[in-house]
């Protein structure tokens, strides 16, 4: 794994200064590029041809690349090019995929099987050619002003360049959601090339033209197979999956949670190659802790486990360089014990691990699709919803007064509720965290960008798992895990994200996905072949940490010091949710969670 960097102009020091503040996403080796008015830069992590034959920038005839990522099938691309008259003095992927990108162009992306950030220089065209892969598994970020174009794979490096202002939209976006989501960054005019797309930057005349070369959505269709041979089907794209990513010259091992996902894939990779290494983290409050449930299965499987417990001390130490490894305000908290588990393996020499995101949001994992759908279910029938809300807002004071727990959130619940009109307002407005009091910050609350159409024929469900898949996964959970990979330097991969994997599973009928009020219900089908029921038929717990535990406790003192004025937001109303907390009142402790990441955000970057 690497990092790239680049721009339309000549500056050393610039490109030294941005390959040096993504150092430790390629610890191994570093190059650099001059051309004209180019510079392109690379940082390298060796995992496949550990030689100097894999270093970048790499050139041939009229193009120069620097790329982030693995095509895990570049063998069988190597010997259709090798038909076509190519050579190749390396065993590297870089080098096929920049002759891949020469023989066929744009289209040669459609061959590669992987995780990749991509940027070529065509000395003959002109242009700068920025490629992301189909999921949005490595990121890749760009600056555009009309006359400087600067590419980095995170924001620190494009931060080099100069101070940039806080964009007050993507602020709202992750107080409400905990990322920032679409194409958006936190600084203003830097974007996220968003995944499955390509962006061409014609240097002559300083214009820039994205397109998308991949959409899921072009492979819905209804499988009319019957259940067991969708699940030997399943089975056998799983297995050709993890083997493609078992393509290493280091050691490998894979993050095992207990759950569905890690299980599946730490069992299907224990069977067919033996030898593997499991990481779980536990704690102390057990009813977070999921790691008996992964030595179960890695007892049964028989795998090397490894097993670490978070604690609030090692919580802390994480805490003081939380926002140096994720960059931009992030609030999913399991991104703590995600640094932490990474940071294990690499303890224990391995340099790539296999991660199981994803299934959610392919397979219907997440419970809250099935709650939201039931409201939305229920709402159909509401009649007056107006007359409703209007009849909760005039009786709200006496409703208050009655000795129920929690009273205030759901009758705000239940009214805004009441006005949704579609089935994402409703999704969106549930899985927000400030929802309507994100005003209360002097913020304005973003509009959901439906930006997908799907066949009526479709369930909810399903378009739920869409808006995740376009939304939640790229910029939450794999972000997550790419940054906290990255910042130990060891490589993260994700079989169940593998394009040929995710072609079937738009093809699995949803009933397959969600069944006798069982989800995963295919998934769970292939694990039985692996596992005893016993070991998966089990209430999911989520990956998370003791947040309202710990920081009632020790950790109430971050709030206190971070708690001051603030230039954009008002902090009035997250103080009156901190004194709620020490009084004993009920309080979502993500809202100031969100409130401290980006405070010690800001206070370290800007």
């Amino acid at each position: 794994m690497c990092g790239i960097v680049g721009f339309n102009f000549k500056n050393q020091n610039l490109l030294e200064n941005m390959k040096d503040a993504i150092k430790h996403r390629g610890p191994d080796d570093n190059g650099s590029f001059y051309d004209n008015n180019i510079s392109l830069g690379h940082v390298r992590l060796s995992i496949l041809d550990l030689s100097d034959a894999g270093h970048q920038p790499m050139q041939f005839e009229n193009l120069v690349m620097v790329y982030n990522g693995e095509v895990y099938n570049f063998e069988e691309i190597k010997q259709e090019l090798i038909k076509y008259g190519y050579t190749f003095g390396s065993n590297s992927d870089s080098e096929v995929i920049l002759k891949a990108y020469h023989k066929w162009g744009i289209k040669a992306v459609d061959k590669f099987r992987g995780m990749f950030s991509i940027a070529i220089f065509d000395k003959e065209k002109n242009k700068i050619i920025l490629i992301r892969d189909r999921v949005g598994v490595k990121p890749l970020y760009y600056y555009f002003n009309g006359d400087k174009f600067i590419f980095a794979s995170e924001l620190r490096a494009i931060k080099e360049y100069k101070k940039f202002d806080i964009d007050t939209i993507s602020l709202s976006y992750f107080f409400e959601y905990g990322y920032i989501g679409e194409d958006k960054s936190i600084f203003k005019g830097v974007k996220k090339l968003l995944p499955a797309h390509y962006l061409e930057f014609n240097i002559k005349n300083k214009s820039l033209k994205i397109s998308k070369y991949w959409d899921i959505q072009n492979y819905f269709s209804i499988s009319k197979k019957d259940e067991n041979e969708i699940i030997d089907e399943l089975e056998k794209i799983l297995i050709d999956s993890i083997k493609y990513r078992m393509k290493s010259d280091v050691s490998v091992g894979v993050f095992l949670s207990g759950g569905i996902d890690s299980s599946l894939v730490a069992s299907v990779l224990q069977k067919h190659y033996g030898d593997i290494h499991t990481f779980t983290i536990g704690f102390k409050e057990k009813k977070y802790d999921e790691s008996g449930f992964a030595k179960k299965v890695a007892q049964h499987i028989g795998s090397k486990h490894i097993e670490y417990i978070l604690d609030i001390n090692k919580t802390k130490n994480i805490l003081e360089k939380f926002v140096d490894i994720y960059d931009e305000p992030f609030g999913d908290s399991s991104a703590i014990p995600t640094y932490l588990v990474s940071q294990v393996a690499k303890q224990h020499g391995v340099k790539v691990v296999l991660s199981a995101d994803g299934g959610d949001e392919i397979f219907c994992g997440y419970s809250r699709y099935f709650k939201s759908y039931n409201i939305i279910k229920k709402l159909q029938y509401v009649p007056l919803k107006k007359t409703l809300y209007n009849s909760i807002e005039f009786s709200k004071n006496i409703l208050l007064k009655l000795p129920l727990s929690n009273i205030r959130p759901r009758l705000e619940l239940l009214q805004n509720l009441l006005i949704k009109n579609s089935w994402d307002e409703v999704y969106t407005f549930l899985i927000s965290k400030y929802q309507k009091d994100i005003q209360d910050l002097n913020l304005n609350s973003i509009k959901s960008n439906e930006y997908f159409s799907i066949d009526k024929k479709f369930h909810i469900m399903q378009k739920m798992m869409l808006w995740d898949f376009y939304n939640y996964l790229p910029n939450d959970i794999l972000t997550k895990v790419d940054r906290a990979t990255m910042a130990n330097s060891i490589e993260g991969r994700e079989p169940l994200l593998d394009n040929k994997l995710l072609e079937y599973s738009a093809t699995i009928p949803f009933e397959y996905k969600y069944k006798n009020n069982e989800n995963k219900y295919i998934l769970k089908k292939v694990l039985e072949r692996y596992l005893p029921k016993e070991m998966i038929y089990r209430r999911k717990m989520g990956f998370a940490i003791p947040m309202l535990e710990w920081f009632k406790g020790d950790l109430i003192k971050l709030f206190e010091f971070y708690f001051v004025e603030d230039d954009i937001i008002n902090m009035n109303y997250p103080r009156k949710l901190l004194k709620d907390l020490k009084d004993g009142k009920y309080v979502n402790i993500n809202k100031l969670w969100y409130i401290l990441v980006y405070k010690m955000w800001k206070e370290k970057y800007y």
